[in-house]
């Protein structure tokens, strides 16, 4: 009694029992003659804010968490408590079974919630990626049987359709449906892939909640699980920014300070420490620089909605990009690895949302299928399923050398971005590399793992800086375009002005600026011309990434002298 008492309480204090009663005053205005003898079924949609119910009657809410099923049933004695209040004739002709409170739930908090139990009485909490949503149908939540025998009292009202049909409670027959009396509503078959969960899931979403679903969002589910899995409400679950104040890992400040503050030292420095297990330390580093301000850029975009940085690694098709990029793709939420046969490359492309999807082996294994269709989501910037299309928002990685399948530069001109793979001037590095690791074997260390922690703590701090290009770095990113459209048009594609910005942005981005400097324009061109198919624009020497970061100046000052004659800028 003492809970009907605090129901009571909480919901004319939250002023539902006020919208309980105007509910029930439309529906019994509703009513004739004619449409009461069809038995109509009221139905009450109430949202609760579960940690408000917890603040102000802790009771009530260990009851929402712990018997959810009671507590709806209580609601419904209020429902048909407020219905009797009312002086109206018709409140006569009403049964209790006529009368439901669907319940919706907000704010549940995840620690008080069983992670997935079976045949538990209380309320289950998933959280997943929505994969998938079918066509809407409909589904019966209204029943009305009848008596053969016309036995008085004998209409039995069932919110499903029961496997066998009910006995009248008199003289025992069997009853039979009013069909023409059946109420129903909207229903979808939804499919999650849940956290922790290597299957996919499926579940009916019904009615209101329908509204809620998109594909490719991470939601929060709320569920009682029994015989079968009741949805009572979801969530959509969104990462917020990083607070300004938030600390920066120190060992990474420090950096920061002792490259002067330089963009390409500052982020030479960071992508070194990508993928130490696979091969030496400095090998790869414009691959790794690419992979970088890719996963900076999709962590950008998760929460200022930015551009994606897609990267597409050009050289011999050997295990070290793959494998690179294996590594590199764990520092991010999602990860999504996609195959050479029975892939869905929609449903990878959805699932890896906020993450990577990556092809591990040369875009030349794959079929002519699943190529297109990735090219296609990257240049649409949509993703097209069975029942609809939904925005692209992960970074795609792939590698390869072996186009004949498909034009390179017309592959080129989709990713926006490519950068030099295993070009074999490694070779000398990577077999000392090999040779030493099987000597003595080793593993990552304490101190790599905390790096990479690091680097991937800081990803997530700057990814809420919002970064504006300011007007120098913009006339020159304009000005090397069209000197390089001129000098090669086929090769560099209009898309090319869309990639440069977005590594100027999100350079600037990992150095913690809000405005776009003439030096992160400078590094932007330069992983662009260092991207090129030989031969490329500048000298060579200009475009070698040195194993030593004291050279990297000396580099990035002849290049910046070459840029200023290409350009014809001056004061770079």
């Amino acid at each position: 009694m003492e809970l009907h008492c605090e129901l009571l309480l909480y919901l004319d204090k939250r002023r539902y029992l006020g919208k309980m009663k105007d509910d029930c005053e439309n529906f019994l205005e509703s009513l004739t003659e004619k449409t009461v003898s069809k038995f109509p079924s009221l139905r009450c949609f109430l949202e609760i804010d579960v940690m408000d119910v917890i603040d102000v009657l802790p009771s009530l809410g260990e009851l929402i968490i712990k018997e959810p099923l009671k507590l709806q049933k209580m609601c419904n004695d209020v429902l048909f408590a407020c219905l009797r209040s009312i002086d109206v004739d018709n409140y006569k002709l009403v049964e209790y079974s006529q009368v439901v409170v669907v319940l919706r739930l907000k704010c549940v908090p995840r620690i008080l919630c069983l992670p997935n139990p079976k045949r538990y009485k209380g309320l289950t909490y998933f959280e997943g990626t929505l994969l998938a949503k079918s066509e809407s149908v409909s589904y019966v939540y209204h029943t009305v049987w009848s008596c053969p025998e016309d036995c008085e009292d004998s209409v039995n009202i069932i919110h499903y359709i029961p496997k066998t049909p009910p006995k009248c409670c008199i003289c025992r027959s069997t009853m039979y449906e009013n069909s023409g009396l059946r109420r129903c509503g909207d229903q979808v078959t939804a499919t999650f892939k849940l956290k922790g969960d290597y299957l996919l899931r499926k579940f009916y979403i019904v009615d209101d909640l329908i509204p809620k679903l998109k594909v490719g969002l991470y939601y929060a589910l709320h569920a009682i699980v029994g015989k079968s899995i009741i949805i009572w409400s979801l969530e959509k679950i969104k990462q917020c920014k990083a607070p300004m104040t938030h600390p920066v890992p120190r060992d990474l400040d420090v950096l920061y300070n002792a490259c002067n503050r330089s963009p390409w030292k500052f982020i030479y420095c960071l992508a070194s420490s990508l993928a130490v297990n696979v091969c030496p330390l400095n090998c790869f580093i414009q691959l790794k620089i690419n992979l970088l301000l890719s996963l900076a850029s999709i962590k950008a975009n998760v929460l200022t909605n930015s551009n994606i940085i897609h990267v597409l690694a050009t050289g011999f098709d050997t295990r070290f990009v793959g494998e690179i990029m294996n590594e590199a793709a764990k520092l991010t939420d999602k990860n999504i690895l996609i195959g050479t046969s029975n892939t869905d490359v929609a449903t990878a492309l959805i699932a890896g949302t906020g993450g990577i999807a990556a092809f591990p082996l040369p875009l030349h294994a794959y079929n002519q299928k699943q190529i297109f269709s990735v090219l296609s989501a990257i240049e649409s910037g949509e993703i097209m399923n069975e029942t609809s299309k939904t925005k692209l928002k992960c970074a795609v990685w792939a590698h390869g050398m072996d186009f004949k399948k498909i034009v390179m530069f017309n592959v080129a001109s989709v990713f926006g971005n490519v950068c030099r793979g295993d070009h074999g001037e490694f070779s000398d590095n990577i077999v000392e590399y090999l040779l030493q690791g099987s000597i003595e074997p080793s593993g990552i260390t304490e101190d790599e793992l905390r790096a990479l922690k690091d680097i991937s703590t800081y990803l997530s701090i700057v990814a809420g800086i919002e970064v504006e290009l300011d007007k120098l770095p913009e006339t020159l990113l304009r000005s090397y375009f069209l000197a390089a459209r001129k000098e090669r048009p086929r090769a560099v594609a209009i898309s090319s002005m869309n990639s440069l910005i977005t590594v100027s942005l999100t350079s600037a981005r990992l150095c913690r600026r809000s405005v776009v400097t003439i030096e992160d324009a400078i590094f932007a061109i330069w992983l662009h011309v260092c991207g090129f198919p030989e031969p490329r624009f500048a000298p060579e020497e200009y475009l070698e990434t040195p194993m030593n970061i004291r050279k990297l100046n000396k580099i990035m000052d002849g290049f910046k002298h070459w840029l200023e004659q290409f350009t014809g800028m001056s004061n770079l």
